[in-house]
């Protein structure tokens, strides 16, 4: 990923920085790496037209990076923030296809992420189980019944408090998915919906399952989907 950028304060447009040049027009600051050709044609082309232009190094804050899809994908589009020291930019970059080069332009406002839904793995919960075959001896009907329970309860958690009932969170494929373990407390209210429905023998079943299978990243981690919005632009924000 690109971490410098180059910024025509004048025409306030922006390159990314590929270490061709040092001090926009010294010799290579990292010998041994090599570019596509395509971009670095792009950074001479970009240089030769703002020659004379007060041009300034922006740095990218990855923690303000984001996309809908994940970063082997060759076609997606990418929000990111970068600043001068001073303010601070929202880039957007679109890559069309591996053999494109990639466009990178300024837009006003910043990045908002917000969760929009949060979901349990049904379809990859019910493989495990069926997987596990023997040393899980439940019916498809109670098991259906204990991902209803499951269900239910990952329903009751109101949006607002999504973040804090979680005991932890990973990195999903994209930068808009986030898996998340719940509390303890949540899994008793699961065995709780499930108690007029199963045996006492099965509850024992379905708490060892619960037991072996809630750590961080594991099939009982729930899906946090998220979506970007541009906030509206402050007065500092350039045009």
């Amino acid at each position: 990923m690109v971490e410098k950028l180059i910024r025509c304060a004048q025409c306030n447009q922006v390159i990314p920085r590929y270490d061709l040049f040092g001090d926009f027009g010294e010799s290579p600051a990292l010998p041994g790496v090599e570019w596509a050709s395509d971009d670095l044609d792009g950074q001479k082309e970009f240089m030769e037209l703002h020659r004379g232009h007060v041009l300034e190094e922006l740095l990218v804050d990855r923690e303000t990076t984001v996309s809908d899809r994940p970063a082997f994908e060759p076609s997606r589009v990418t929000y990111m923030e970068a600043s001068n020291g001073e303010e601070r930019f929202l880039i957007k970059r679109v890559k069309e296809g591996y053999d494109r080069p990639a466009f990178y332009e300024l837009i006003p406002g910043q990045i908002r992420v917000a969760d929009i839904s949060l979901e349990i793995q049904e379809e990859e919960l019910r493989k495990e189980i069926e997987w596990l075959n023997g040393s899980f001896p439940l019916p498809a009907e109670k098991v259906g019944k204990f991902i209803e329970a499951f269900r239910e309860e990952v329903r009751a958690i109101p949006p607002e408090n999504w973040r804090e009932e979680m005991e932890m969170t990973l990195p999903g494929e994209t930068s808009l998915v986030t898996y998340g373990s719940i509390r303890a407390s949540r899994w008793k209210n699961v065995l709780r919906r499930c108690e007029n429905n199963f045996k006492g023998s099965e509850l024992e079943l379905i708490e060892r399952f619960i037991r072996d299978h809630r750590q961080p990243g594991n099939i009982l981690d729930l899906r946090i989907k998220n979506s970007i919005s541009i906030s509206s632009p402050s007065a500092k924000t350039p045009a």
